[in-house]
């Protein structure tokens, strides 16, 4: 191979070193996906390594590095394998998908520079990222709730054995000693479960004890006490039952049902710490000799110089000092085209620099950014949203003192008034404990949600949040983003038309297939969608980028270029401020791109839906006057709000909150998070950002808004269907604690009727898969 086979001298240099150290199989695995952006090898800035560089026991030193330029596993073996030769070091692991190389080495912290420069010699590059972070987001995903679950599981299954014996036959049929023996075997197994596995029950009552409320964790905690308790005195006094198996058995069931709800919570990321991963975690400083040195963005101080190359995140809100370069500001305004930020405008940490270098004067420090502001706002956000009180609890703050005073009265009755004994009268009031211990009141709402999750889900609707479904009947205000919500969010040629003549079909099918072979090379919006306008296949040709003004090539020995009207110096004559317009010149002809966001078919439908349930409709957008005031027009939109940024949008919710509203947010963006987050409710679509995606309490699985009436329909029906589950176990307890109350009530009788409210709860929520949407 050549020179000439190679896109530069580090592409040469990296081939020799590859095939010098006997990895030539490299090229054979590489996969390249066309559509992750190329890089090429440079000079690797000078990084300040201390601040990244973790100590360990032993000598050992460990270090956790971002990695651009990886694709495939080829490039995953090639990295672990180059280290792996390399004196002192202990492992190499390289994470795929996370896009980070975490090394442990022995020896000095200096021998850390010479692996990141060996790695950059082969063409990638490598910046440090912040480990506490990423440790951070793992652990919460560590929960013991799956330990409960399954020593709970474990141990109800045994005892379960028992249990059998101990319930069908009589003391004659099995004898005295080994009735006794299983007693005593069935607490050895229990006790200790039901200690671990009930934690969650019991900090819970704690907890709303501690508050001076009441939720229902309340009466099932004192039920297993108090059954595990009187189990442990009657197997002592050799009595006929014991209840260690409903005690257990009530504790895995409740289980089960907590842990479906964690499953559903799992994926929620906590939003401030989502925020905290949208800063960069280093930055280029750049000192007064002009050397640059890469630091920590937590180091960064006010008043500092850094530069921000092409394609990096902007780590600290600061102001431009030189230069001028296009940013992907969504995590600002929330709009998908870039904008052309130049001296002395402000720009602010996550943005995103897709075109030139540009340096900037930190103006504020990393704890005082737009983005920290953002996530003190989302923290205050959570607490209130949290004090949200489902109706199961709310019910439960009668039920609970309402059961206890029914027991107490019980044993009052029996002990004082019938002379019965202790041992009796006990058993009484563990009986109006046991008979209406509130599984089919715990069931009510669980199984129900569980349920209208699972129909939701059919039609396209993930549910993350149960008390989305209980609180949707309380939405009086509807807020919609545009961009990605009302609208698709992408760019879309929408006209395509030579300005100085008229093109027959050849010619229109060239200049569509020129502008997309040039286009295809770059990652700007209007690039992107310029190329899926022409999906056959395209030109090969040699593309140089003009930050924030076009690109330009040749073409059988005559110069292309497409960009904007001042790039090609041509005299803009359509004033139509709704469309975004691209020019290409090639030869004498000047063909125009308009492009435009499209409105989502569906988007009308939804807001007549609300309208004639009389709910008011805001559209609250960071895009231009003119362009909100269409879009707004286009769907029957009255009231709209232009030119927001993420901050005012928080501001614009928390207000509406202030005035006692309660309010549902349907957004898609960066910028909406916050928003998203201090909404009574929040939805978000498939295709949306992650950090969006985190945040809201529904998931749309498509672009369609449809799917949002059938999440109001179903989550009014679900309801519904829960207050009928409660009258059910209501009228139950009604019914069974007389029969309690005056001793009639055998254990195995009470199980029995305990199962029977359960079921027809089970029964009744059943009918919420009956449910047919409204519309085609």
């Amino acid at each position: 191979m050549g020179g000439s086979d190679f896109c530069c001298f580090g592409c040469e240099a990296a081939f020799s070193i590859i095939n010098k150290i006997g990895l030539g199989s490299y090229y054979s695995y590489r996969k390249l996906d066309p559509n992750v952006r190329k890089i090429k090898p440079d000079n690797q800035d000078q990084i300040d390594l201390h601040s990244f560089i973790k100590k360990c026991q032993d000598d050992k030193n460990e270090i956790l590095l971002a990695i651009d330029g990886i694709h495939c596993a080829a490039c995953v073996w090639l990295i672990e394998t180059i280290l792996l030769k390399q004196e002192n070091i202990i492992s190499a692991r390289v994470n795929l998908s996370k896009k980070y190389l975490k090394i442990k080495w022995f020896g000095a912290e200096e021998n850390c520079q010479k692996y990141i420069n060996l790695i950059s010699e082969i063409g990638y590059k490598l910046f440090p990222f912040d480990e506490n972070i990423l440790l951070q987001e793992e652990r919460k995903y560590n929960n013991d709730l799956v330990k409960c679950l399954a020593v709970s599981g474990f141990a109800a299954g045994n005892i379960m054995l028992f249990s059998i014996i101990l319930w069908f036959y009589d003391q004659q049929e099995i004898g005295h000693a080994m009735k006794v023996f299983m007693q005593f075997f069935s607490s050895l197994i229990a006790l200790p479960a039901i200690i671990y596995s009930s934690r969650p029950f019991f900090k819970s009552a704690f907890v709303a004890l501690k508050n001076k409320s009441g939720n229902m964790d309340v009466p099932i905690a004192v039920a297993i006490f108090l059954a595990s308790l009187v189990s442990l005195i009657q197997a002592f006094n050799q009595a006929k039952h014991v209840y260690f198996d409903s005690a257990i058995m009530l504790v895995f069931f409740l289980l089960i049902g907590r842990y479906l709800d964690f499953k559903a919570r799992k994926k929620a990321f906590d939003l401030a710490r989502e925020f905290t991963l949208i800063n960069s975690s280093y930055a280029r400083l750049v000192n007064e000799e002009g050397l640059i040195k890469i630091i920590a963005s937590k180091d960064i101080k006010r008043g500092m110089k850094i530069l921000i190359l092409a394609g990096d995140k902007v780590a600290a809100d600061g102001i431009i000092i030189q230069g001028q370069a296009e940013f992907d500001s969504s995590i600002v305004n929330g709009e998908t085209v870039p904008k052309l930020f130049s001296f002395n405008q402000n720009i602010f940490a996550g943005m995103i620099n897709i075109s030139s270098p540009v340096v900037i004067s930190v103006t504020k420090e990393q704890d005082e950014s737009l983005i920290a502001e953002i996530a003190k706002i989302v923290d205050d956000a959570q607490a209130q949203k949290n004090s949200y009180v489902r109706i199961a609890d709310r019910l439960a703050r009668i039920y609970t003192p309402a059961v206890h005073i029914a027991a107490l009265f019980t044993f009052i009755f029996w002990f004082y008034v019938m002379q019965s004994g202790l041992e009796n009268s006990v058993l009484n009031a563990i009986a109006i404990l046991v008979i209406t211990c509130p599984c089919a009141l715990a069931l009510a709402v669980p199984i129900t949600q569980t349920l209208t999750i699972s129909s939701l889900l059919k039609r396209g609707v993930l549910a993350k949040s149960g008390d989305a479904l209980e609180s949707v009947n309380d939405i009086d205000i509807f807020v919609f983003d545009k961009t990605g919500t009302i609208t698709f969010g992408n760019p879309v040629v929408v006209d395509f038309s030579c300005i100085n003549r008229k093109l027959d079909f050849e010619e229109e099918d060239f200049y569509k297939k020129l502008a997309a072979s040039i286009c295809q090379y770059s990652k700007h919006p209007f690039s992107k969608a310029i190329s899926l306008f022409y999906e056959q296949i395209k030109l090969n040709l040699d593309v140089t980028e003009h930050p924030s003004m076009g690109l330009s090539s040749s073409y059988k020995g005559h110069e292309v270029k497409i960009g904007s009207a001042t790039f090609l110096e041509i005299n803009d004559k359509n004033n139509n401020i709704l469309l975004n317009k691209i020019y290409l010149k090639y030869k004498d002809d000047i063909i125009l791109f308009s492009l435009k966001d499209e409105l989502k078919k569906d988007a009308k439908f939804l807001i007549e839906y609300l309208q004639k349930l009389n709910k008011r409709i805001v559209l609250l957008s960071g895009d231009s006057k003119d362009i909100v005031i269409n879009i707004a027009n286009k769907v029957g939109i009255k009231e709209y709000y232009f030119e927001h940024n993420l901050m005012q949008k928080s501001i614009f919710i928390k207000d509406l909150k202030k005035q006692n509203h309660k309010i549902l947010m349907v957004g898609d963006g960066i910028n909406d998070a916050a928003s998203l987050n201090l909404a009574d409710i929040s939805i978000s679509f498939i295709a949306a950002s992650e950090l969006s995606k985190n945040t809201a309490d529904i998931i749309v699985q498509g672009q369609n808004l449809s799917p949002i009436i059938d999440f109001l329909n179903i989550s009014k029906r679900s309801m519904n269907i829960i207050k009928q589950n409660l009258l059910i176990a209501l009228c139950y307890n009604i019914i069974a604690i007389p029969f309690a109350f005056m001793g009639y009530v055998s254990p195995l009788v009470a199980a029995f009727a305990m199962s029977s409210s359960s079921i027809l709860v089970v029964l009744n929520s059943i009918k919420i898969l009956s449910y047919k949407n409204l519309y085609k």
